[in-house]
């Protein structure tokens, strides 16, 4: 049985992150999704609340319709200022190989919008296909329709091109985890390596190690991971003695094995994997047989971890992996399924985040320069993946939990502030 909870809402946070103030409403009620033997009742009751985000949507359009010059461009200093109704630009892949993730984001904006009771905004949607081009066009079109906000696209390439071709006064929220993009007036929404690697040093510091090897696929993202890992390792004060790359593209690992088997002088005491799912099972089963002991040595990992496929792997027991925090987007996943009947990808809760964040601080913002200033208010956010906080220079710092592998599950053992 699969529970369907309230889930945190955003929250805004004081200096003092532990005190927070609520800025919306949370669902009010709580339901508990029947046992697939009630596929039926299932099905009814997620056409219902399907047709109240409908018919949520359809209201707010009719009421925007109704108004005119909602929103006006200030001609001598460029500022964008509100209407009653504000148009939020949203740029994703509804058509391509990606159309998918496009329709997992479009389900959990709805959902967001409806759960927010956002009476002023309106969501405008747009394919941002799979090429530049059609990204181009498309934030175009959003930008003469009136939109004060674009929240997309999902690659870092459209992201860049993007933000060059439309005011730049439009702030962009782009579902990259490339850090690179970011800027003053553009965010990379997804979890970066460079904040994974930095929370992750954090906790190989706490395990008191000083010595380590790194292991990266032979990939952009690898060599982001390893560059941000050489510099905490110097900033930590922790040693890099050796760097193992792989062939994220094979499923054959026996080369990486007799590379272990090249170094027979181990003189580290962690070793950190980047890696997934059956890669890592087989690289850390590799690792382990070729002399890199667990119980000598303690394995870690970032979120790419946070996968019950890894549970029992015995080199990985006892490893400790960052992730954001859990609780609140497990409940996230089970209003989602309620509603939609699948579970959806991760970057479907970052979707739900930042329309739930923009409807919070909407409320309270007249014109663009306010929302800015709320927006990057140093105190930061409670949403779905946890504590955030955005910057002016389009940063975004996440708090991540440090989670211990078990036999059967993993078990949170700490929180990791920015």
């Amino acid at each position: 049985m699969l529970g369907f909870f309230s889930c945190s809402p955003i929250k805004i946070a004081t200096d003092d992150i532990d005190d927070v103030v609520v800025i919306y409403e949370e669902p009010k009620e709580a339901i508990t999704i029947p046992p697939s033997g009630n596929k039926e009742k299932i099905n009814v009751e997620k056409l219902e609340i399907k047709k109240n985000i409908e018919e949520k949507i359809d209201s707010d359009k009719s009421s925007t319709e109704s108004k005119s010059n909602n929103i006006s461009i200030a001609e001598e200093n460029n500022n964008i200022s509100f209407g009653p109704v504000i148009k939020i630009g949203l740029l994703i892949p509804l058509s391509g190989k990606n159309s998918n993730l496009g329709q997992s984001i479009f389900n959990s904006m709805e959902m967001a919008l409806f759960e927010t009771v956002s009476k002023n905004m309106e969501l405008l949607f747009k394919d941002s296909g799979d090429t530049i081009e059609k990204a181009i066009i498309s934030a175009q079109e959003l930008e003469k329709e009136g939109v004060s906000i674009i929240i997309g696209p999902i690659f870092s390439s459209q992201a860049l091109a993007v933000r060059k071709e439309v005011n730049k006064n439009i702030p962009i929220f782009s579902f990259t985890n490339d850090e690179s993009i970011s800027k003053e007036g553009m965010w990379a929404l997804g979890f970066t390596p460079q904040q994974q690697i930095k929370a992750i040093f954090s906790e190989i510091l706490n395990h008191s190690i000083n010595e380590i090897a790194v292991i990266v696929p032979n990939t952009i993202y690898g060599d982001i991971s390893l560059q941000a890992s050489r510099k905490q390792s110097i900033k930590n004060n922790i040693k890099i003695s050796y760097i193992y790359r792989y062939d994220a593209s094979l499923n054959n690992f026996s080369d990486l094995g007799e590379e272990f088997s090249k170094n027979k002088n181990i003189n580290y005491n962690g070793i950190l994997i980047i890696a997934s799912g059956k890669q890592l099972r087989e690289i850390s089963a590799r690792a382990q047989y070729r002399g890199i002991s667990p119980k000598e040595i303690k394995y870690f990992g970032i979120s790419s971890w946070n996968n019950p496929e890894i549970l029992g792997e015995p080199a990985l027991l006892g490893g400790h992996f960052i992730a954001p925090q859990q609780s609140a987007y497990e409940a996230f996943v089970s209003r989602y399924y309620k509603i939609y009947d699948f579970i959806p990808p991760e970057i479907s809760g970052l979707g739900y985040d930042i329309i739930a964040l923009c409807s919070s601080i909407l409320r309270s913002s007249k014109n663009m320069p306010e929302f800015i200033s709320l927006l990057t208010n140093p105190s930061g956010f409670n949403g779905i993946f946890g504590f955030f906080r955005v910057g002016i220079n389009g940063n975004i710092d996440r708090k991540f939990v440090t989670y211990k592998v078990m036999e059967r599950n993993f078990v949170k053992q700490r929180e990791i502030m920015p």
